[in-house]
């Protein structure tokens, strides 16, 4: 019951995570958001992304643990 509790916030983390990422491409193909200068790095500094990366970065290591854990 464990790694099924630990897979399923896995994947909830997981879906966040892309949802962060996808979010400012979704708002500036939809033309709600002005494109960024070209060279200018703002995605790589804007927070949302930092998130987007971190909890990515937990649903990995959460999924990694719940797969140990269901093997033995």
């Amino acid at each position: 019951m464990t790694s099924l509790t630990l897979n399923q916030l896995a994947l909830g983390l997981g879906i966040l995570g892309f949802a962060c990422f996808a979010w400012p491409i979704i708002q500036r193909v939809s033309g709600r958001a002005p494109p960024e200068e070209p060279g200018s790095g703002k995605s790589l500094r804007s927070p949302l992304w930092w998130a987007g990366f971190a909890l990515t970065a937990l649903a990995i290591f959460l999924q990694r643990m719940a797969s140990q854990q269901a093997g033995g």
